[in-house]
């Protein structure tokens, strides 16, 4: 997913960066790369087979985190044109180099992919128009291209949020009246979308079927800037009881996936599932987030471990591995065993991932940070 330098003000004027939110970045890339390189039937039915739901933990903390920085750039001039700036050279370098490694490794073979599946990725319609127009024949060769460009769909749900969202808090001029109410109805709405869509099994990869989870991180956000001080003391107090709603949700959601049938067959049954899971879901991320930025920089054992560094540098090296982990798998199963290509595939995938943001995408990073500054005299994001 795009990374969003992760810092924020607090109860202060000066952008403070919270280690925990890095750490459930971590969490949440843990998650997708569990759901793909675990396979075995008794270990799926312990975890794994619920990985997909980081990627609902990634919409959460981008709605968050891209709404915190919104809300300070109110009045600035320019800020907006600033922001995304900033976000196009944080989304588009992987993203454009990934595509062109896609397309040349198709088009290597003799395959290459068709214009319309071309222009559909480049400018990143795959998640936002409907099925007949966007599920184009991709050329079923090589396979690891296939999911390479399966896997994009959710930077094309984050791209038009951004493209989306930003003029609006700009319009309303962050009005929390306004921003409110649009919030409530996504929240209120989007189920009903997903119930109701024609083609329930393939439309749960759409904008329209994804945004409540990004309009409950921008809720967090807006709730957190107007009332965080004073919440704080009672959501750490509260804190051990909240984590077990946490728990107690995403079992729900565990329960609602085995009761409307792990495989989906009945059409009702995937409509269930797309109108309740995702909504437990968002719910579950929400409350941690609050919860997580209550009780950030304390002693605690669930902050702790949202710090620990091995899990913060996940986080902030999650972009890339998001992209990477599970081509590179593909590509290696062609040619060596299941277990081996688990192994080289997870080593792999960390070691370019590690790489990209020392000597490609930390670099972008910093000339962003240096070349578009906000109009303002404490920026929103820290270097």
């Amino acid at each position: 997913m795009g990374n969003i330098e992760i810092s924020f003000t607090t109860t202060t004027n000066s952008p403070v960066r919270i280690l925990e939110l890095d750490g459930l970045r971590g969490i949440a890339i843990a998650l997708v790369i569990m759901r793909h390189y675990i396979h075995h039937p008794t270990l799926l039915l312990l975890g794994p087979q619920w990985g997909w739901v980081g990627v609902n933990l990634f919409f959460v903390l981008s709605g968050f985190l891209i709404t915190s920085i919104l809300l300070r750039l109110t009045d600035q001039p320019g800020a907006l044109k600033v922001f995304y700036a900033r976000r196009s050279l944080r989304l588009f370098p992987l993203y454009f180099l990934a595509l062109l490694v896609y397309f040349v490794a198709s088009a290597s073979v003799g395959t290459p992919q068709p214009g319309k599946t071309v222009l559909l990725y480049i400018s990143f319609l795959q998640a936002f128009l409907p099925p007949p127009i966007t599920h184009l024949k991709i050329v079923p060769h090589p396979d690891w291209v296939v999911m390479g460009l399966g896997v994009l769909w959710s930077l094309s749900v984050e791209e038009y949020f951004y493209i989306l969202w930003g003029p609006l808090v700009a319009f309303t001029r962050a009005r929390r009246g306004p921003l409110l109410t649009i919030l409530a109805l996504i929240l209120l709405l989007t189920p009903w979308a997903r119930y109701f869509y024609p083609d329930p099994k393939s439309g749960q990869e759409l904008f329209l079927a994804q945004m409540d989870s990004l309009a409950a991180g921008c809720l967090v956000s807006i709730l957190w800037q107007d009332h965080g001080p004073r919440w704080r003391t009672n959501l750490q107090r509260h804190a051990p009881r909240l984590y077990g709603c946490v728990a107690a949700l995403i079992a729900l959601a565990v329960w609602i996936d085995f009761a409307t049938g792990i495989t989906k067959r009945s059409v009702f049954d995937q409509r269930i599932f797309n109108a309740t899971d995702y909504t437990v879901l968002w719910l579950a991320w929400s409350l941690w987030l609050l919860v997580t930025l209550a009780v950030s920089g304390t002693s605690g054992m669930l902050p702790r471990f949202l710090r620990l560094p091995l899990l913060c540098w996940l986080g902030r090296i999650s972009y890339c591995l998001y992209v990477v982990h599970y081509p590179i798998y593909l590509a290696l199963r062609n040619y060596v065993p299941h277990s081996v290509a688990l192994i080289a595939g997870l080593v792999a995938s960390l070691g370019i991932s590690a790489l990209s943001w020392r000597y490609f995408e930390g670099p972008i990073a910093r000339w962003k940070q240096h070349a578009f500054r906000y109009p303002m005299a404490s920026q929103p994001e820290a270097p």
